[in-house]
């Protein structure tokens, strides 16, 4: 939700009244951050497009890589979002004008498709950690009693989600000044009904992760094996890092701890930051714990690192 709420602040007060006010002030930080923040993008949308093309077209699909193409489409929509509207930022403060009225539409739209991709991004991340999870701890659960389509329905599961919460932050809450009015219930209970999600997910990944590691220092899994649970334990790092510090910020800035206006600007572009990073390092994460190895020359090609790390693993591969 501050993600979307921060976009709209932006374009609301710190493009209409502090950019105009003390434009050069926030210029010194912003266009640079702007720039970043279009490269950051720009390389994730490169890596998430190379492994949606290959996922969708060259490897053969298992119940793993459905839900690493799901993550993908997800990042790649919250990436596309927010180039866009930092390409609108970057216009803006190049001396680009337009109505405020537009402005604000494009705030909207933009809001509802970057706020969109990230919370599928978030619930699918994990929900792959978790099933991961339950793979290594019930394996034959996993290969002879698992659903056969389970990856696809839960997928759809929670791109539904992730439309609802979506709607609930961008329509409920549309009105910028309304959020932020300690009075406003109807915004209160959404806030706190998609931080609640957030309260249950965060757990989930933790303790995953943490039996992943486990996992793998107790039992024989060769490396070669291996590098799917490293892949999950370094992309659910890299989202607990970088994105959950700034949800606690947005809480803070939601009930008023932090009340400084100058500081909403500055917001939005940690939360770009933070939450564009976390979006573009999973296809890193996939090519660089691929060519890992002592295989690592014979495995040059994508497709071939791509197959090698998102290979089903049978009880028999895990135990050397």
């Amino acid at each position: 939700m501050m993600m979307s709420e921060s976009l709209n602040r932006f374009s609301n007060n710190g493009s209409t009244d502090n950019l105009n006010g003390t434009e050069d002030k926030h210029k010194t930080y912003a266009l640079p951050l702007t720039i970043f923040s279009l490269t950051l993008c720009g390389l994730g949308l490169l890596g998430n497009g190379i492994v949606i093309w290959f996922l969708y077209l060259k490897i053969k699909k298992n119940p793993f890589t459905i839900y690493i193409l799901n993550l993908a489409l997800a990042d790649f929509t919250f990436l596309f979002g927010l180039f866009v509207w930092m390409m609108y930022t970057f216009c803006y403060l190049n001396g680009l004008r337009t109505s405020a009225i537009k402005e604000s539409y494009l705030a909207f739209i933009i809001g509802l498709l970057y706020n969109f991709g990230f919370n599928a991004s978030v619930y699918l991340l994990m929900i792959i950690a978790l099933e991961r999870c339950l793979a290594a701890l019930y394996p034959f659960w996993y290969q002879c009693q698992r659903p056969r389509n389970l990856s696809t329905f839960i997928c759809i599961a929670f791109w539904l989600l992730s439309m609802l919460v979506t709607g609930l932050e961008n329509i409920i809450c549309a009105n910028v000044a309304h959020y932020h009015d300690p009075s406003s219930e109807n915004c209160t209970y959404v806030y706190f009904f998609t931080s609640a999600l957030y309260l249950t997910v965060v757990p989930i990944m933790i303790f995953s992760s943490v039996t992943l590691v486990f996992t793998i220092q107790t039992t024989l899994i060769r490396w070669h094996h291996a590098k799917l649970y490293i892949v999950i334990v370094i992309s659910v790092t890299v989202f607990l890092i970088s994105v959950v510090p700034a949800r606690i910020l947005g809480l803070l800035l939601y009930f008023n701890v932090l009340q400084t206006k100058d500081f909403l600007v500055a917001f939005f572009f940690a939360t770009s930051l933070c939450s564009a990073f976390n979006c573009s390092a999973n296809p890193y994460i996939y090519m660089a714990v691929g060519t890992c190895g002592k295989q690592k020359m014979e495995e040059a090609s994508i497709i071939h690192v791509l197959e090698k790390v998102f290979q089903e693993v049978t009880v028999n591969q895990n135990m050397a």
